[in-house]
């Protein structure tokens, strides 16, 4: 199976057999989480259940893995084979898992900017994986916890506020159930893979920024999601605008701006 490592004629320039099986896996992912979210009655959103910044990362990590930077040998046929029919499952979660198995492979086996693309392919998939598969297994504790520092903070506000495992709110006007995508768990990680991202696309990352970058996201990005639930346990009317277009929007900008920010001050020089 073709691997490009080398500069390639005019004739084969663009064909990179490795590149097309970890675009093609990653939107065929994509493509069925866009179905799933669509059969469950999503909401209106412009992004039809994908996060934005899966989207960032893999535009990222396709840029990389198709620049500079040799492979030490090709993928041996039949792990090209095995990711492309797992590929036909209908399952993102398979797709994501044939991705990660796949970028690591490319990682292990590739040399400067084609292995930090594959790196990129690999954290978005875990990350994925991470969301959709492992975080609904952990689903309870993970929103019980979040729905505890949730509760205890507007209890200071208002004593009628009561929390009982991912229920936050008053329950005789209006209350929150904190689902899996709503907490900071689910989000933070893909935030955190686009920061970095960014970073790459923008030029070299900084390590001695990059710990710092780190922590100020999770921090900011946090205290960031609890005041939108909070807006969202506080009332009917207050839900219907932090949930509505306008909230969305308005959290979804803050978060691309924090993003953008960090990656771009960590490719500072």
């Amino acid at each position: 199976m073709f691997a490009r490592s080398e500069p390639m004629p005019l004739a084969l320039r663009g064909v990179d057999v490795p590149a097309i099986i970890m675009m093609g896996v990653a939107a065929n992912a994509l493509v069925v989480s866009v179905m799933n979210y669509v059969a469950t009655g999503g909401g209106m959103s412009l992004t039809f259940g994908i996060s934005p910044f899966q989207l960032v990362a893999i535009v990222v990590a396709v840029k990389l893995f198709a620049g500079s930077g040799g492979q030490a040998r090709a993928t041996p046929l039949w792990l090209d084979m095995a990711v492309l029919a797992l590929v036909l499952v209908p399952s993102s979660a398979v797709s994501w898992g044939a991705l990660a198995l796949y970028a690591a492979a490319h990682a292990y086996l590739a040399q400067s900017e084609r292995r930090t693309g594959a790196l990129i392919f690999l954290a978005v998939a875990l990350a994925s994986i991470w969301s959709s598969v492992i975080l609904k297994w952990l689903a309870l504790p993970v929103t019980s916890a979040e729905a505890f520092v949730l509760g205890q903070i507007l209890h200071l506000i208002r004593p009628d506020v009561i929390q009982f495992a991912n229920v936050v709110g008053n329950p005789d006007t209006h209350s929150l159930i904190l689902m899996t995508r709503c907490t900071t768990a689910d989000g933070l990680p893909h935030a955190a893979i686009a920061m970095v991202a960014v970073a790459y696309l923008l030029g070299a990352p900084q390590k001695s920024k990059l710990r710092t970058a780190f922590v100020v996201l999770a921090l900011v990005y946090a205290a960031a999601n609890l005041i939108r639930l909070a807006g969202m346990a506080w009332s009917a009317d207050a839900y219907a605008l932090v949930h509505g277009p306008v909230g969305a929007n308005v959290f979804d900008l803050f978060q691309a701006l924090l993003v953008l920010g960090l990656g771009n001050w960590v490719s500072e020089p």
